[in-house]
């Protein structure tokens, strides 16, 4: 007797697969469409802060999964600026601009340090964090399959 199940595994194997390929949640647009996207979210939140900034972005993009499984890759942001005038102004004005552009933002406010934190639909994150010393802008691209 064979194995019965064999053939429904099998199927559920392909389902799977192609299902993978539907199912991925990628924005629009070419990968280098969606790096232009994040490095211009980066750059107006910089403009929005104010200031001379130190563009550390590292190239080389870091490995994530995208839901079912597959392999992608994402990349990294580092930005490090002068003081702004007003910090909490300057949080309000990224905030607000974030949150304009359907970004999903929290701030938190820790000691001297403002941190505004948005996360895009496409899962791009991006953290400002300001306070009257420095000012600072990290993120991480949408994970876009390999």
């Amino acid at each position: 007797m064979g194995r019965p199940w064999g053939a429904a595994v099998a199927a559920g194997a392909i389902v799977l697969a192609l299902a993978g390929c539907a199912v991925v949640p990628v924005s629009a647009g070419s990968d280098s469409e969606a790096h232009d996207r994040f490095i211009a979210l980066l750059d107006d939140a910089q403009e929005l802060v104010g200031g001379d900034w130190q563009v550390q972005d590292d190239p080389t993009p870091r490995e994530c999964v995208i839901p079912l499984w597959v392999s992608g890759e994402r990349h990294p942001a580092l930005r490090i600026g002068d003081a702004p005038a007003a910090p909490s102004a300057a949080a309000e004005r990224v905030e607000r601009a974030w949150t304009e552009a359907g970004i999903r933002v929290t701030r938190t406010d820790v000691g001297d340090v403002i941190e505004v934190k948005g996360e895009t639909p496409d899962g791009e994150l991006l953290v400002l964090r300001v306070s009257e010393s420095a000012s600072t802008l990290l993120g991480e691209s949408e994970c876009r399959p390999l």
